[in-house]
């Protein structure tokens, strides 16, 4: 566009300039030419004529569009014009000849096609006034089917999608439901009840309900999804203008929830694999395989770490100060005002859990204070609520902090799933976490005396709060280029051993 108007300014500045400079500012000052203006004149058609280039060479115009609508309304003006010709050739059939008869045939088309157009032309340019829902509902589509390219998760579909669309429609709520064999996964916004939605899709009632507006996405082998919308604000059914935009929204849909349904697949897919990579040297090859899933880990949670302290936690420290300002403000009784000291305490209590929950997605201490510190003080927290007795134990590990961030990490989240692990299969009441360095390399030794489990019997992998199993453990120990070995019996408790070289580890 910038071109364009370069062009014409360009083009403008030729045409007049040698009038101006030649003609008529000599003639204003000094009284005479120094070029006659009959042919300084000639120029001032450069600017008509480059106009004319620009048009017919579509940079200013589309001139064939601009000829095709012209005559298409053209078309349209011929039965008016011709009624009006017809009637004016009755009434003054004693006046007229067959020219004016012509001549009025040839205006009324030529004014009708040009009224046609231009009706056309400002509709278009006019819409958001004239039109303003239509034109609401044009530019959330476009929005949203823009937005749908860079969607990869169902969190984010609710996101970026589902509260455009109640947003756009005024509606009390929607939701996005996927019904599966066995299962009912719903993704709601505003205010829809979920349980109901479920039930009414258990028995087959829901696309008659009178409450909502019920439309299939897709029918998938091992899924049907459906877009549920609520009545408006103004508790009346939605119009079928906004039905029809809710079926191409639909249409859009359904590409993009196909999409998200196999990166889900093929995310738990991957886990899988990754939990199940052989340990032996012929492996080597596919350890950019660990690495790509470990990166993934990490960028989700940072992710959810992210939002847990920029939304939930900001919520919850402004809704503690409101409360301490009505301690301060307002004059209360003995029993109002420990009631009021109970619900500060409890959301301080609340705030203190998901810092503890965001450090664990995102220990950031790794970089400040080291792994030994971080590890000891994440421990030191974690033994207030633990069903056994826990210990940590440092003996000459500080070259562990000579490594990079990535492979301190790396041993953080292994210790977190040895815990976690403890926690819920271990039944131990004593768990000991050693940290110490031999034969230049770092060891990390976990024992507990709990119920220990047969290392001979297939373990599936435990999805807990990091997502990984002993089986991952271990690929984070080969990735490191360490070993890994695991002590244990039924009923004797489980040692386990890592160990990971100080001079040589890899790094993602």
């Amino acid at each position: 566009m910038s071109s364009i108007v370069k062009n014409v300014l360009v083009s403008l500045f030729i045409s007049f300039l040698p009038v101006i400079c030649f003609s008529f500012i000599p003639e204003l000052v000094a009284s005479y030419r120094i070029i006659d203006a009959v042919y300084t004149s000639w120029f001032i058609l450069f600017f008509p004529i480059s106009f004319a280039y620009l048009i017919a060479s579509n940079q200013l115009y589309d001139i064939g569009l601009v000829l095709r609508r012209f005559g298409f309304a053209s078309l349209l003006a011929l039965v008016p014009a011709g009624l009006f010709t017809a009637i004016f050739a009755f009434l003054f059939q004693n006046f007229a000849d067959e020219k004016q008869i012509l001549f009025i045939f040839a205006g009324s088309v030529a004014m009708i096609s040009f009224v046609l157009y231009s009706v056309e032309y400002f509709t278009t340019r006019l819409e958001a006034f004239l039109f303003p829902r239509k034109f609401r509902l044009r530019t959330a589509l476009k929005k949203i089917s823009k937005n749908l390219g860079v969607i990869s998760s169902f969190r984010e579909l609710k996101d970026i999608v589902l509260v455009d669309i109640v947003q756009t429609l005024e509606v009390m709520g929607g939701a996005i439901v996927f019904q599966y064999e066995h299962d009912t996964e719903i993704i709601a916004e505003g205010d829809i009840d979920a349980a109901e939605i479920k039930l009414l899709l258990q028995t087959s009632a829901l696309s008659e309900h009178p409450l909502y507006t019920c439309i299939e996405i897709h029918r998938h082998e091992e899924y049907t999804s459906y877009l549920v919308i609520t009545r408006n604000k103004a508790n009346t059914l939605l119009g079928k203008e906004e039905i029809q935009w809710l079926h191409l929204i639909t249409s859009y849909l359904e590409v993009s929830l196909e999409n998200v349904h196999l990166i889900r697949k093929l995310t738990a897919k991957m886990q899988l694999l990754a939990s199940q990579l052989p340990n032996e040297q012929s492996a080597q090859d596919i350890q950019w395989f660990r690495k790509v899933m470990f990166e993934l880990q990490e960028e989700e949670r940072l992710r959810i770490a992210a939002d847990l302290h920029d939304t939930t936690m900001q919520d919850l420290f402004f809704l503690k100060r409101r409360f301490i300002s009505l301690l301060d403000k307002y004059a209360m009784n003995k029993e109002d005002k420990e009631h009021l000291n109970n619900i500060v305490n409890f959301v301080e209590m609340i705030n203190n859990s998901l810092r503890q929950s965001c450090f664990e997605l995102n220990p950031f201490l790794l970089k400040e204070i080291g792994l030994i510190e971080t590890v000891r003080s994440y421990l030191d927290k974690e033994a207030y609520h633990a069903p056994f007795v826990l210990k940590f134990k440092e003996e000459r590990a500080s070259a562990i902090e000579a490594k990079d961030l990535t492979t301190k990490k790396h041993i953080f989240r292994i210790i977190q799933e040895l815990l976690n692990n403890a926690k819920k299969h271990s039944h131990a009441s004593h768990v000991t976490f050693t940290m110490t360095v031999a034969d230049h390399a770092f060891v990390l030794t976990y024992e507990d005396d709990g119920v220990g489990f047969n290392r001979m019997e297939p373990r599936r992998m435990e999805i807990g709060s990091s997502g990984m199993g002993v089986e991952q453990m271990k690929g984070r120990v080969l990735h490191l280029n360490g070993r890994l070995e695991l002590d244990s019996r039924e009923g004797e408790g489980t040692k386990l051993v890592v160990t990971i070289p100080i001079r040589e580890t890899m790094s993602v």
